[in-house]
């Protein structure tokens, strides 16, 4: 039995072989290139987010030890400075 019209030469199927082949093996490599690349971005992401996180809870700790000083530090020198209090006239 012969194909109607469509006569194919070992030539044409290797030819075409060849060309599948080599579109595979260009996408298999773009692929692994951007699957590097996403590791490293990835990786990049993370260690600015640790930076993050860690500079976050410096700015916490921070601000709950203003909390507490602010407080504390404005009654004893309220206190101090209301005890203490001199009139202050103005020189004419």
């Amino acid at each position: 039995m012969q194909p109607e019209g469509h006569e194919v030469s070992h030539l044409e199927i290797y030819r075409l072989l060849i060309e599948v082949k080599t579109t595979l093996d260009l996408t298999l490599k773009r692929n692994e290139e951007e699957r590097a690349q996403d590791e490293k971005d990835k990786t990049d992401i993370f260690g600015r987010l640790g930076k993050l996180e860690n500079r976050m809870a410096q700015v916490m700790i921070i601000a709950i030890t203003l909390s507490v000083i602010i407080p504390v530090s404005v009654e004893l020198f309220g206190t101090a400075l209301i005890t203490s209090g001199e009139r202050i006239e103005r020189a004419r």
